[in-house]
């Protein structure tokens, strides 16, 4: 029988150097319930979270949005809407102008994550025209 492997965990400080936020900053995120550690969440004075690599990937999101000048509060409800969709965070395209945030539900479909979720179809005009050609020259 083998051995249960325990997950890879992370404490506060190396979290805040790899995805560039303060510790302060994390302290207030796990507070708020924005991004939380999954492996070990505080419990008092001197207690150490402990973070896995997913929650580093949702903590660079983050980042990046707020690089991108979404305000915190739009980036909480964008990713409360994301979290109510069955996949995780980290496997979404995530794509912003800096006011709201999207994200690709497959190829075509892009989700705008401030509109409970309106969508926005995407269309290549290169794919209908050579699709329109195809069809002419093949008779159909």
């Amino acid at each position: 029988m083998g051995r249960k492997r325990k997950p890879v965990s992370f404490r506060t400080s190396e979290v805040a150097h790899v995805v560039g936020a303060s510790y302060n900053q994390l302290v207030y995120w796990d507070k708020t319930g924005l991004v939380k550690p999954s492996l070990r969440a505080a419990s008092g004075r001197g207690s150490r979270r402990r973070y896995s690599v997913e929650d580093i990937f949702e903590l660079k999101i983050l980042m990046k949005l707020l690089d991108s000048s979404v305000s915190l509060q739009r980036i909480r409800s964008s990713f409360r809407f994301i979290r109510g969709q069955s996949r995780a965070l980290s496997s979404f395209v995530v794509l912003t102008d800096g006011k709201t945030v999207y994200f690709y539900e497959d190829y075509d479909v892009l989700v705008d994550t401030l509109k409970e979720g309106q969508t926005v179809l995407r269309i290549a005009v290169q794919d209908l025209i050579a699709e329109v050609q195809a069809k002419l020259t093949s008779g159909q």
